[in-house]
């Protein structure tokens, strides 16, 4: 199945929904951290995800699953204004945080 890289915004609320939305992201197949061919892990940018989906629209709607699952938790409004998932097929990157 291909890989797909998403990034968003999240409308600023106090408090700010943003854990809660990564724990929600993670519980719907979105990762944080994305596996070099070194075999490290990196951290990705905020609001950077990447997950393994069948088609970019079920990657789509596991990242709308991710802000309604948010929201429900939460018991207010989530507005991700801004968003885009793209497939993945290879990239450079770098990060100050990586596991082995």
């Amino acid at each position: 199945m291909p890989s797909f890289i998403a990034c968003y915004d999240l409308k600023e609320t106090n408090p700010s929904p943003h854990t809660k939305f990564l724990e929600k992201a993670l519980a719907n197949k979105w990762f944080l951290w994305i596996r070099a061919s070194n075999g490290k892990a990196y951290r990705l940018p905020n609001t950077t995800l990447i997950g393994i989906f069948a088609t970019r629209d079920a990657a789509v709607a596991a990242l709308e699953k991710t802000r309604a699952d948010t929201q429900a938790e939460l018991g207010r409004t989530v507005t991700m204004p801004k968003w885009i998932v793209a497939l993945y097929d290879g990239a450079q990157f770098d990060s100050d945080e990586m596991s082995a």
